[in-house]
């Protein structure tokens, strides 16, 4: 087939899960004999070629400008650029003698395929990441920090002055009705599609609000294990002593780093029932010094790595003792787990969002709803290593099951033909 993917985020520049999570799809389709094509909305300055191939497969960044202003930068990126989008995958479909497909990743590539579909008249599949369907900062957080079910006049109001500060929040109240409409916009856009893709149960629970439960497919992020495995085999640059407890992730509120906070103060007080161990945080974000000062106070072996390369983040998950989650979002579907998951790492996470899709407790690993739960699963972990071992396998188990690109993958081909074969 010929599919076209146009994608908000990709890799080489996309550090995030979801950039990597579009590339282990378009990477695995072209492995099958498909003709992938990516296009890649590019805010200037652009930082790569605005043309390259990655891993064989063509790579077309669009380049915009968007000004540095609330809402109005919102405005400049999505609805001015969509219909400038469209036309750029309506150009690369008739360039190369056309595409059967559009499988497009998060918002600007979203509402941009579903315009394209007009002059195309092929299939527009959507995969939806994140809460941007029903959250205008996409989060699912009101001010960045506790979850709500979306966006209303009354959730803004509030949200606003939380999120930005008295002041800006205040100010920014004026912005309100174009915030509503414009997701609207994306709402209207997405429920257009002839499927969306959920990568959880959680995120499709979500989605049948909004959208027809018939669009509505379950299909998780793609790991490809061989990859992984070779690329985890090669040692680590890293250097750690004792056993090696591992976060990865934003150092943001959104992603539990407020909650990192508050699991090294309280573990620092049971250091006295644990073996030497080893917290190293792997990511960056703006609460990396209020974390790195934490290490420090309480004087916890651990030290604050910043975002380390994706293949050095696989050599160490794969040698660590235990994956930390302290997620307090609605998680759609952590890329960081399935990858933690498939390299049979012991995982420690909170029940959030979709990540009961990937951990089963007592079985794949453990859930624990709070952070003083965590802290006793980690000293209950860290002195029990057959437990630790069991959990990992069978978390290798399951991810060689359910997220392995060789399963995952017909399901999409599947999904691809039967709606092809619906537009004839």
């Amino acid at each position: 087939m010929r599919i076209l993917i146009p994608s908000d985020v990709f890799p080489p520049d996309g550090r995030g899960g979801a950039a990597w999570s579009s590339y282990a799809l378009a990477t695995g389709l072209h492995a099958r004999g498909h003709t992938v094509q990516v296009l890649v909305p590019c805010r200037q300055p652009c930082r790569s070629p605005l043309v390259a191939s990655l891993a064989g497969i063509p790579v077309q960044r669009i380049p915009y400008y968007a000004p540095k202003l609330p809402f109005i930068q919102n405005y400049v990126r999505h609805e001015r650029f969509w219909p400038r989008l469209a036309q750029a995958m309506i150009t690369a479909a008739h360039d190369n003698g056309g595409v059967d497909i559009i499988h497009a990743q998060h918002t600007q590539a979203a509402a941009a395929a579903i315009l394209a579909r007009e002059t195309l008249n092929v299939p527009v599949v959507v995969t939806v990441r994140d809460h941007w369907p029903w959250d205008y900062f996409a989060t699912g957080l009101h001010g960045n920090r506790l979850p709500y079910p979306e966006s209303s006049w009354a959730a803004l109001a509030t949200d606003l002055p939380a999120r930005l500060g008295p002041l800006r929040g205040t100010l920014a109240i004026a912005a309100i009705p174009y915030m509503l409409a414009h997701l609207r916009r994306r709402t209207r856009l997405l429920a257009a599609a002839d499927a969306v893709i959920a990568p959880s149960q959680y995120i499709a629970r979500r989605l049948r609000t909004i959208i027809e439960p018939h669009r509505i497919h379950v299909l998780p992020n793609i790991v490809d294990i061989a990859a992984t495995d070779a690329i985890a085999a090669t040692p680590p640059r890293t250097n750690w002593s004792g056993a090696l407890l591992l976060f990865a992730g934003k150092l943001e509120m959104n992603k539990g780093a407020g909650l990192l906070i508050d699991l090294i103060a309280a573990l620092a007080a049971y250091r006295h029932q644990l073996p030497p161990f080893t917290l190293l945080i792997a990511g960056d974000g703006t609460m990396r010094q209020a974390i790195a000062d934490t290490l420090t106070t309480y004087r916890l072996p651990g030290r604050v790595l910043a975002w380390v390369d994706h293949d050095e983040l696989l050599r160490l998950t794969g040698r660590c003792d235990l994956f930390l989650f302290p997620s307090n979002w609605g998680e759609p579907l952590a890329r960081a787990l399935i990858e933690a998951a498939a390299l049979g790492a012991p995982i420690l996470a909170m029940p959030t969002g979709g990540t009961p899709d990937i951990v089963s407790h007592g079985e794949t690993g453990i859930l624990a709803p709070t952070v003083p739960a965590m802290v006793a699963w980690i000293v209950r972990l860290l002195n029990d290593p057959d437990t630790r071992r069991q959990l990992g396998a069978n978390a290798r188990r399951v991810a060689t099951e359910r997220f392995a690109a060789d399963r995952l993958l017909p399901r999409y081909e599947s999904l691809y033909n039967e709606l092809c074969r619906a537009r004839v």
